[in-house]
């Protein structure tokens, strides 16, 4: 089990992560995947290598198989009016975010480093 919370304490240290929400999304290999979707920082360009250098990172902070497998690049964070994140509205019902343009996989990035 990998905790969302932790996941998401991890990312919003990133600079150029301004808010950021995990979630689970099916995967074929290991029934879920963890999928961050960001909103980026004033100024910050969206790109296929920075969800890479997202991931990455990640991957110094947290235990091999809790980074991101996806990250996707989202406008905005649909939130109450307390500020918490309705992820179940990040995206429209029946949507797969996987195959979203925004959408990049970094599944491939995920292996065990032995230390």
């Amino acid at each position: 089990n990998i905790s969302a919370a932790e996941v998401e304490a991890a990312l919003i240290t990133h600079d150029a992560i301004a808010q950021v929400s995990v979630l689970a999304v099916e995967d074929e290999m290991r029934d879920e995947e963890v999928m961050a979707c960001v909103v980026l920082a004033p100024g910050t360009v969206e790109s296929a290598a920075l969800a890479t250098e997202i991931a990455d990172w990640a991957r110094g902070q947290l235990a091999y198989y809790k980074p991101p497998g996806w990250v996707v690049f989202v406008d905005e964070l649909p939130v109450t009016s307390t500020q918490k994140v309705q992820k179940a509205l990040i995206f429209p019902e029946g949507t797969d975010p996987r195959t979203l343009p925004r959408a990049h996989d970094l599944r491939g990035l995920k292996q065990r480093v032995a230390r």
